[in-house]
């Protein structure tokens, strides 16, 4: 039998995280940090960006890197590109955990489906989906001068599955369209990709269902019932996947969406 070699850690590799300060990137980039990557975050918000790379640099010895950008520009793309070219040379993974959720303060964002605006929609897309294909496009030929590079795109299981409304039945919590085409968007963009970028480069989804950020009791209340493991999702819950897509344990695995739920889309 031929020897297992398989290469758990990331030490001397560069990863690029988008989205780096959100609830999902934080524990994105930690876990990066604990395979021995050297990092690269972007986000919009600097605040906590910089609060991130100071509680991580506090903890681990890897070179981290902070950009603040909207990647929803060109020309920020550009300068990210530049910036990981002049510095490092190459790219091994990147991971795209930015995304447009929206807010109750966005006007047409967070209500019934006859009131979702153009304004929220085109903001879902061009966030969720057209940022994402910009940037591997850009950032693609970089990669595929590394070994075993991989891109990991972070989707949602409403890119694959219709919402089931009755969990959102006597809540304030909708489930805006916008959100869930893009992600639907995104989820097939990851196979096109995955068969455009080979085979130098692996691309791949993860696909988280509801974590718990304090919602609506009732709204819990009936998640959880849905769901054969009996509990609603916590950003932790995904680090087994991002190991997996982010070493050479995945080295034959391209083009799929690991869909991380509790099972609650069995039902």
């Amino acid at each position: 039998m031929k020897k297992n070699n398989l290469i758990t850690k990331l030490t001397g590799k560069v990863s690029c995280v988008t989205g780096a300060s959100g609830h999902i990137g934080k524990v994105i980039a930690e876990t990066l940090c604990q395979l021995d990557s050297n990092l690269i975050l972007v986000d919009i918000n600097s605040k906590n960006l910089n609060k991130l790379k100071l509680d991580l640099s506090k903890r681990y010895h890897v070179q981290i890197d902070t950009l603040c950008m909207d990647l929803t520009k060109k020309n920020n793309i550009k300068k990210l590109k530049s910036f990981i070219i002049t510095k490092y040379k190459h790219l091994h993974i990147l991971i795209n955990s930015l995304g447009f959720v929206g807010s109750n303060k966005l006007k047409g964002w967070s209500v019934d489906y006859d009131k979702q605006s153009e304004l929220g929609w085109n903001k879902a897309i061009e966030v969720n989906l057209t940022s994402v294909f910009f940037l591997i496009q850009s950032l693609h030929k970089i990669m595929k001068k590394t070994k075993n590079a991989s891109i990991i795109n972070i989707s949602s299981i409403y890119g694959s599955h219709a919402p089931d409304y009755d969990i959102y039945s006597n809540t304030n919590i909708k489930n805006p369209a916008g959100y869930a085409i893009s992600k639907a968007g995104l989820n097939h963009l990851t196979k096109w990709l995955a068969v455009t970028l080979s085979p130098e480069i692996r691309v791949n989804t993860i696909s988280p269902g509801g974590i718990f950020r304090k919602q609506d009791p009732v709204f819990v209340k009936k998640y959880i019932k849905k769901t054969p493991l009996n509990r609603m999702g916590t950003e932790n819950d995904i680090v087994g996947a991002i190991i997996l897509l982010a070493t050479d344990m995945s080295l034959y695995i391209t083009g799929q969406n690991i869909v991380v739920d509790g099972g609650c889309t069995l039902k």
